[in-house]
């Protein structure tokens, strides 16, 4: 397996600061702003000795910069699926840890296919049949 993920590991003592909540809420602003995709996702797992291990899919190497600026971070395998938990992202972000690829798109693709196939069946709930006779 290829070591294209990233990890910060977290010390207990930045945990108890509130690090791991400014991770997320970093995170979270990116997505709210950007939504780069469920290929993206942040997951947490807990480490030995109190640490908390913060893993960065692939894909999220585009919003992890200014992150990374505050934090040693080490290249990574991905996690275990097992004790691993999303942080931030979408579900579909899951099969990452996998290794397949998400089926699911992101919100506002689903959001654009569902307005063009309503606007599709629109002109057709308008239609009446008229009685002859």
């Amino acid at each position: 397996m290829a070591t294209d993920w990233c990890v910060i590991l977290l010390e207990p003592a930045e945990i108890a600061a509130g690090e791991l909540e400014k991770i997320r809420a970093d995170v979270a602003r990116f997505f709210l702003l950007h939504d780069p995709g469920s290929s993206s996702a942040v997951f947490t797992r807990r480490a030995k000795l109190g640490h908390c291990e913060v893993y960065f899919s692939p894909g999220s190497a585009a919003y992890t910069e200014f992150i990374f600026e505050r934090h040693t971070v080490e290249r990574s395998r991905q996690p275990a699926l097992l004790g691993t938990t999303l942080l931030v992202g979408y579900p579909a972000a899951v099969s990452c840890l996998l290794g397949k690829a998400p089926n699911v798109q992101s919100f506002p693709e689903i959001k654009r296919r569902s307005l063009a196939s309503q606007k599709a069946a629109a002109p057709a709930a308008f239609l009446r049949l008229k009685t002859v006779g």
